[in-house]
């Protein structure tokens, strides 16, 4: 349910190897709304694996030159990470607005017809399962013409299918026909406002890449996002006002934010979206047939990128599960450890370093001093100016997963190499300041879990299933709202 990311790519990779996948989205259309846009080194692998990195790659900015983190009086560089060093490998970081990217999953999706089929207008209204299969009940909007006016009426359709998958977004129906409003978590007060800017002033003062703008009261995060210019500006603002309010507040909070402190007539905004902040996650992934995967199952805020590319994995994950199924390697038992596998993964890495990164730039005491009082900052000063830590220290999600899945890249150092690398780093680190050691080692264990969790599923091994005769048939939808 739902054609989104984690959807339209689930279907992808399933259609690889001809399982069919009804895709049933609520909206007459894409959900083209400014959402994430920089996806980690694991979510480029599973770009990668569905076949799309090559048009990612066509139609987005080449690669992030920097990340910085800039106070917010003077916009002074606080420390940089230098990203130069990893600007032609093939795992880098994928760069492109959410919108663009699912364009791009729906086109590749009209490929395979017959086993990928999306339909437009179907709002899931209910779910449930029995012993053969699970179903979905849809209210289906169809429209006709008479004279000059457009009718419209809605039907109610069961859909059934082996299994139904939830990835219709932080609202879904899905989620909710399976455990009502309750969905444990907390919502931050903050309120954040996103918008796409197109200003020359980013290359007038020199600015690149991403730049996180540390302050208590105006931070947040200035990033390049696309070609023409095109900047993606994104800020914390206190909660409770209205719409119009935070759109007033906005030249004062841009003015202080953008380089150059400019007036409004000095730069040019498109797409606006205003959202609430929430970290959320089910007390279970799997209920029988029905699944949950992405933002149905979980969410976080938006700082350090973990949303989507957490929600790319879960999309590599279960696809790897029902592949499994449907060669006889795996029974349906392999569904439970997807639903573990991943909610511990966000549990215990995505939930907490999210909320690091958020308070690291909104709740700074001293922004003057907090390279000297953040671990992770700390880390980030030692690695200037040395390009191979750098390099290891970036490509750590590739360096640290699965060593049966580490894959030779041309030109590129192998995975023990890096690895080498790596341990070289910490225990250079380590004879500076053991408390800062500490804290590299804890970052390389975060990637190494968080990307294990995708694709831990891939490695395993079960016994053939009787579900396989018949094949497998996928039901996903989404009920999304304007």
């Amino acid at each position: 349910m739902g054609a989104g990311p984690s959807g339209l790519l689930l279907a992808l990779l399933l259609a690889q190897h001809s399982i069919p996948t009804l895709v049933l989205e609520a909206w007459p259309r894409l959900d083209t709304r400014l959402r994430a846009t920089q996806y980690g080194v694991p979510a480029t692998r599973v770009f990668r694996r569905a076949g799309l990195l090559p048009d990612i790659r066509a139609g987005s900015i080449r690669s992030f030159p920097s990340i910085s983190w800039r106070r917010a009086d003077d916009h002074r560089q606080l420390v940089r990470l230098d990203m130069a060093c990893v600007a032609d490998h093939d795992d880098r970081m994928t760069i492109m607005p959410l919108g663009d990217l699912v364009k791009i999953m729906f086109a590749h999706c009209l490929r395979h017809p017959g086993v990928v089929e999306v339909r437009f207008e179907h709002r899931a209204v209910g779910v449930g399962q029995d012993g053969e299969g699970a179903w979905v009940d849809v209210d289906v909007t169809e429209r006709s013409v008479e004279g000059q006016e457009e009718e419209e009426r809605v039907r109610r359709e069961r859909f059934r299918a082996d299994f139904v998958v939830g990835c219709d977004g932080a609202t879904s129906a899905v989620r909710k026909a399976l455990f009502g409003r309750e969905w444990p978590g907390q919502t931050f007060q903050q309120q954040i406002v996103v918008q796409n800017v197109w200003y020359d002033g980013f290359d007038k003062h020199g600015w690149a890449g991403g730049n996180y703008i540390v302050d208590r009261d105006v931070w947040g995060l200035i990033a390049q996002r696309g070609k023409g210019g095109l900047w993606r500006v994104t800020y914390g603002d206190i909660g409770g006002l209205s719409d119009d309010e935070y759109l007033q507040r906005r030249p004062t909070r841009l003015e202080k934010m953008l380089p150059g402190h400019p007036k409004p007539d000095e730069y040019r905004i498109g797409d606006t979206n205003i959202y609430k902040m929430h970290n959320r996650c089910v007390d279970t992934m799997r209920v029988g047939r029905i699944l949950l995967a992405a933002d149905a199952a979980h969410v976080c805020n938006p700082w350090g990128g973990y949303g989507c590319m957490t929600a790319i994995l879960d999309a590599g994950g279960l696809a790897d599960c029902f592949i499994g199924m449907y060669k006889g390697l795996a029974g349906d038992d392999i569904l439970d450890r997807y639903a573990e596998v991943r909610r511990d993964r966000f549990l215990r890495y995505v939930d907490a370093r999210s909320i690091k990164n958020l308070d690291r730039i909104s709740k700074v005491t001293d922004p003057s001093t907090v390279v000297e009082t953040d671990k992770f900052f700390g880390i980030l000063k030692r690695l200037e100016g040395d390009a191979e830590a750098t390099k290891a220290f970036l490509l750590v999600r590739l360096a640290q997963g699965p060593k049966t899945d580490c894959r030779a890249v041309p030109g590129e150092p192998s995975a023990d190499e890096t690895r080498r690398k790596l341990r070289a780093s910490s225990t250079t680190l380590r004879s500076t300041t053991r408390p800062a050691a500490t804290e590299t080692s804890r970052e390389l264990r975060h990637w190494d879990e968080l990307w294990k969790g995708g694709n831990q599923m891939r490695m395993a091994r079960y016994g053939p299933t009787s579900i396989v005769a018949r094949g497998i048939r996928t039901v996903t939808t989404s009920p999304r709202t304007q």
